[in-house]
């Protein structure tokens, strides 16, 4: 009988059979209160309990299996069992406990015929509705017989819409064949290889007892540190906690065993240990103390693998400070455990956390069990902080975000007092510019403004009557568009030297140039020569003639200066036309 220290006593744990059946009842009647944090996982082990089973597992190695799976899992998983012979011979609601697979795996042998089909549809039963995790374990010979050709083929049948509905439902089902691959008959492998999951070909049950550390810590991924190899009769074995701050901790002792003679020297607020043939669990309920020492001793060597994992709780708190001077919040968190105790100051003070603000990973100095970030705010703003575990050999459950509303406090500034001596400057500088600007602006109004729409009556006839202007400059025609899509170079003529007359045409104009366009009613745009060395246009025709973004009203008269242009549009003739005014160089006169 295993002795445990609990606390500073040592007592010897009591026989719990008697209690298995009273648990089952309440498992059935009492749900439970609150549902674990994080992810869960629904696992069913369909077992096959047919008598040829028998022939690859006469010492029952499956059950001592499927017991370590329930002794070693995290709270997270939650697992069932259905087990079959010429039918259903069992059933374990998913989330059942270790007690109750125990009491329920007592009562079974192999015996009769393989009614797989029942048993993996019953299997797929048991899942939630939900959107967890989930997966079937097919224990098996690989054969699929009942004690007739008819009941044969109607198992497989169903087996097989079994496992077409556990595809469709995203459930793996992973087989742990046992004994060779049988190549004949009605077989259960092709389920593996229909849902995603894998074939584990086993020689036989004995092969299950290395197989469980094979399984669980590399193929499930299951957060554990290995801590100690025993081979031997006689065996001691510290292992040191990395700190005392989680829920629960685990020693899983796997391999060949025969410790009958055991004890378990440590302090905890409760301590259980499961057993089996190839494995031992001590579980150690809130530890008290660091170091946990195991003896051992057996008639035979034995060869273990020893491994620690742990639970944690836990919970955020969060909160800030705000520099005005740099406008940067200093926001600090904490992780603590139920107790309110830091598990910053445990085994997580070497790190194992990383940290996300607004989704991004970041930087951080831990100092005195907190995590400090540093961030510029300069308007009100909520952080939203998530943290993430390494899990090396812990799983955490608790909600990994939180949100800290970041207050950017408001500065009143005094308003300074006046500098009247600077203001007068600064209304007298004003004022001078604003008698220039109205002396500029009388005078441009006196001059009047030299785009604006010329008097022919007046303008015109003095011109006539007291002097003649001359033509000027030059323009140069560029075609922009035309109806025939012919690429027209820019053409130029030199008014000054070939204009010796009172006014032109466009027309003119683009014959002079060689530009065939015949544009009808470009003989009435005449081209005047006008004071200042410019240029009078007035377009009569139904052409649409532009100066800049201004339109040109038909039979009035407009000045073009140097270094502007206007733009003629002939909708009839799908043309358009740009004329720009030019000096001469003195080399062009």
């Amino acid at each position: 009988m295993a002795k445990l220290r609990l606390g500073k006593g040592w007592v010897k744990p009591r026989n719990i059979s008697f209690i298995l059946a009273f648990l089952m009842f309440m498992y059935i009647y009492i749900e439970p209160s609150a549902r674990e944090l994080g992810e869960d996982k629904e696992i069913v082990v369909v077992l096959d309990c047919s008598k040829s089973m028998e022939d690859v597992d006469s010492r029952y190695n499956t059950f001592d299996f499927i017991e370590s799976i329930y002794a070693i899992v995290p709270r997270n998983y939650r697992i069932g069992m259905i087990a079959f012979d010429n039918e259903v011979c069992a059933s374990i609601p998913v989330g059942s406990n270790y007690e109750m697979i125990e009491a329920a795996l007592q009562g079974l042998e192999y015996a009769h015929y393989g009614n797989a089909g029942s048993g993996l549809t019953e299997a797929l039963q048991l899942f939630k509705d939900s959107g967890d995790q989930k997966r079937i374990i097919l224990i098996s010979d690989g054969e699929i017989m009942m004690d007739s050709e008819e009941g044969t083929e109607e198992t497989h049948s169903l087996f097989e819409q079994a496992v077409e509905l556990a595809k469709e439902q995203g459930i793996i089902i992973d087989v742990i064949a046992l004994g060779a691959r049988i190549e004949e008959g009605y077989t259960v492998y092709r389920a593996a290889e229909t849902t995603g999951g894998k074939v584990y070909d086993l020689a036989d049950g004995s092969a299950l007892e290395h197989f469980t550390e094979e399984y669980l810590f590399d193929e499930w991924g299951l957060s554990e540190r290995h801590v100690g190899k025993v081979n031997d009769t006689e065996v001691e074995l510290t292992v040191k906690l990395p700190d005392c701050l989680m829920d629960k901790a685990k020693i899983v002792l796997l391999g060949k065993q025969q410790n009958d003679n055991m004890t378990v020297n440590g302090e905890a607020g409760r301590i259980n240990v499961s057993k089996g043939r190839s494995y031992t669990v001590i579980e150690l309920v809130n530890p008290i103390s660091d170091d946990v020492e195991i003896r051992m001793s057996s008639e035979q060597e034995m060869d273990v693998s020893a491994y620690l994992t742990a639970e944690y709780d836990f919970s955020i708190s969060v909160g800030h400070t705000y520099r005005e001077e740099t406008q940067t919040a200093e926001i600090w968190l904490d992780i603590v455990n139920p107790d309110g105790k830091s598990l910053l100051e445990g085994s997580l003070r070497e790190g194992g956390v990383t940290v996300y603000l607004d989704n991004n990973e970041q930087d951080y100095r831990l100092t005195d069990g907190k995590i400090y970030i540093q961030k510029q705010y300069i308007h009100d703003s909520a952080a939203k902080l998530e943290v993430s575990f390494d899990g090396l050999y812990a799983d955490y459950y608790g909600d990994t975000s939180i949100e800290e509303e970041i207050v950017v406090p408001v500065v009143i500034e005094e308003p300074p007092e006046t500098d009247w001596f600077f203001w007068s400057v600064i209304i007298f500088f004003i004022a001078a510019l604003v008698l220039l600007f109205f002396i500029s602006w009388r005078k441009q109004r006196k001059a009047g403004n030299r785009k604006h729409i010329v008097n022919d009556s007046r303008v015109l006839e003095k011109q006539n009557t007291e002097h003649k202007n001359n033509f000027f400059g030059k323009v140069q025609i560029f075609v922009i568009h035309n109806k025939d899509d012919i690429d027209c170079p820019p053409e130029s003529i030199n008014l000054f030297a070939r204009c010796n007359r009172e006014m032109i045409t466009l027309e003119w104009i683009l014959d002079t140039c060689n530009l065939p366009l015949n544009l009808k009613g470009a003989e009435r745009i005449i081209i005047k020569p006008g004071d200042d060395k410019s240029l009078i246009i007035k377009n009569s025709s139904k052409a649409t003639a532009l100066m800049g973004r201004e339109l040109l009203i038909k039979n009035h008269s407009y000045y073009l200066y140097y270094h502007e242009k206007v733009t003629f549009i002939f909708d009839e003739e799908d043309t358009e036309i740009e004329m720009h005014y030019k000096d001469l160089k003195p080399n062009e006169r």
